[in-house]
């Protein structure tokens, strides 16, 4: 009976904690993301012109 309800209550804890964590790590994906795209951008709009010229 007490085995049951620590197995309960690290599985509510697990849900909560994975509820908690993932807006986050979606967040963090999207701000690494966009932080890497916005660094090659100009790399990119440099080479651009120099193609176009030949």
């Amino acid at each position: 009976m007490l085995w049951a309800e620590v197995v309960r209550e690290h599985s509510a804890f697990n849900s909560l904690h994975i509820l908690i964590i993932t807006p986050f790590a979606i967040l963090g994906m999207i701000a690494f993301f966009n932080g890497a795209f916005r660094s090659a951008k100009p790399s990119a709009a440099a080479n651009l012109p120099a193609v176009q010229a030949h």
